[in-house]
Parts: structure tokens; sequence; C-alpha cells
């Protein structure tokens, strides 16, 4: 190209940019699609023990009159990011204490909870008083009521998580306080569909049969997706199990239940026991193994994915299982 054909290609662009155009031609070294996911969040862990005290100490510095939560989010470590855990979800340690309440209020992302330590804590959800304990996994959908109170007398704890970051991207956002803070409840039960309770949910992993590919030991799910956009599925993996390494485009985050063990994500290990929570970005291969056995949550996005048709799936040996494995360093 001459030096005049170069100046008028140039002065051409220049003129398309004034348009607030972008012409398609010029996207080399930064193009629209790639050949498989290339995401910058990374694997993580976030230990309960650590959460734990921070929030018992959160008590002498933050009220609860002065939040609408107390909680402690679960920020990715990747480069540049300020708020989500993996791409479409966000997960937090929240604790109530005795006698407090977290005020009532509802918003359009979809949201749920596991819970790690409860003598007396509920939810209300649109009216109706849900009792907690340990294990069990709450929902409140999209623009449902919904409040906590405890009546116990040690510190209630649990892991939230929403859709927030996919609703922030698609811009739908909408949050209401309730008029007066403090919806009170009209009944109570937990044979409602927005509770799992753990003892049901193992008396499902135990007549389960293991995961004929090997991926996720035995395994059940929570609804049909449990949400639009979160599918949850509690999986047991038992003593001395190692689970078959593979790779999804879903994003996983796992809330260690039960027991202990650890993960191998995409050449990072990460140990893990009850209350700390894993995280496995989309398309990286992954496998977790225990010795003594654990239950895991696993908290993903594959209902949105599946519904999308971009849900994919497949073993993932990265060199084999072992390399992967061998290679592995090791954060938290």
């Amino acid at each position: 190209m001459t030096k005049n054909a170069a100046a008028a290609t140039e002065e051409f662009n220049t003129e398309i940019a004034r348009h607030q155009l972008l012409a398609g031609w010029n996207r080399r070294g930064n193009p629209p699609m790639w050949p498989e996911p290339n995401g910058s969040f990374v694997p993580a862990v976030w230990h309960y023990a650590d959460a734990a005290d921070l929030l018992r100490r959160s008590a002498d510095h933050i009220p609860a009159e002065r939040t609408e939560r107390r909680n402690l989010i679960m920020v990715n470590p990747s480069d540049g990011n300020r708020y989500p855990t993996l791409k479409t979800h966000v997960l937090a340690y929240q604790m109530v204490l005795p006698g407090e309440r977290a005020r009532t209020h509802r918003h359009s992302p979809h949201a749920g909870r596991v819970v790690l330590e409860s003598d007396g804590a509920y939810t209300v959800v649109n009216g109706v008083r849900i009792p907690m304990k340990p294990g069990d996994v709450v929902l409140t959908p999209g623009m449902h009521w919904h409040g906590h109170a405890h009546d116990g007398t040690e510190p209630a704890v649990w892991v939230d998580f929403l859709d927030v970051p996919l609703v922030q991207l698609l811009e739908p956002m909408f949050f209401e306080p309730y008029p007066g803070d403090w919806q009170a409840p009209e009944r109570e039960t937990r044979d409602t569909p927005l509770l799992f309770p753990y003892d049901v949910i193992r008396e499902r992993l135990s007549a389960a049969e293991p995961d004929p590919t090997g991926r996720y030991g035995r395994r059940t799910e929570l609804g049909d997706p449990a949400l639009p956009t979160v599918g949850l599925y509690m999986q047991r993996l038992d003593p001395g199990t190692t689970t078959t390494s593979f790779r999804t485009s879903a994003n996983c985050q796992y809330v260690v239940v039960e027991g202990e063990g650890s993960s191998v994500i995409e050449g990072v290990e990460v140990s893990w026991s009850r209350g700390d929570t894993i995280a496995a970005p989309s398309w990286k291969g992954q496998f977790h193994r225990s010795e003594r056995g654990a239950v895991l949550l696993a908290i993903t996005d594959e209902p949105l994915q599946r519904y999308c048709g971009y849900l994919r799936t497949e073993d993932y040996e990265a060199g084999g299982r072992a390399a992967l494995a061998a290679s592995a360093y090791r954060v938290g």
C-alpha cells in the first residue's frame, strides 16, 4: 500500500468512527469470537473458618441496623474483578446474631442459601416463616419478599448465592425495601417447595447410584432446576473417592456441607473442609477427591446455558489426570 493510500484508508477509518461505527475488517488481534472459552476468572477457595471469625468480629463494628445484610462477599481474585465470585453468580457468607433481624426486601435477582449454623434462625419468604437447620437449602426466587431473623442462642451462618452479576449485565435490576422494614410471618412451615431439608437430601443421596461418568460421586438435583439461572446439585463423595476429570462450559461453585478433601482445577489444587467454598470457572478442568468422604453443594449456571443451547461438558484429562495433579500448585 502506498503512503497516499495508507493515509486515505486511515482518514476513511476515522470517518467511520465519527459515526459510532467500527470497521469489522480492523478487528485483527481483537476478535469478537474465539475457538473456546478463555475467561479471566480463576480457580479460588474461601475458608469458612476465616469468614466466621471476621463475621463475628464485624458485630463490634457494624450493628444490624446499619447494613442491609451482615455478609462477606466472595470476590474472585482475577485481575480487575471487583464483585462476582464467578461470571454469572456471586456468593457470600452471611451471619445473623441471636435476637437480630435482617430486614425484608425483594429484588429481581434469583437467590438462595445453604445453611451452615442455625439453632433457631428462620427466613420469612412472602409471609411464610421457614425454620432453617444446618445443611438445608432455601430458595428466594426473584421478586419474592424475604427477610431473616434468629431466635436461638448462637450465631447463625449460611452461604448466600445470587445471580446478581448476570442481572447487572442484562440490566433488569429492580430492588425494593419492604414498607416498615420487616414482613411479619403469617404462618410457619417447612413443607414448601422453597426448602430442601437436609435430612431428606441425605436420604436421597444414600439411595442414589454412583454417577456412571465418575465425575460427581452420588448426586441428586435440587429442583428441576432450582431457579431459572441457578442449578443446584448435592453430591456425595464416598470415602476414598477421586472423581473423573472433566470440564464444563458452566460456571461451578461448591460449598462443603460435610467432610474434607481437595480439588484440582486447571492445575490449581485447593484443600477444603466443612463450610469452605470453591470456585471452578467455565471450561477449566476439574476433579475432586476425599479420603474420609464429603458432601458438596454444587451451584452452577447450567440451567441458563442449557436453555440457551450453550452448555457443553466433556471428560478432560489435560495429558492425564495424574499429570494434571502432579503439575498442580496450591492456593488458599
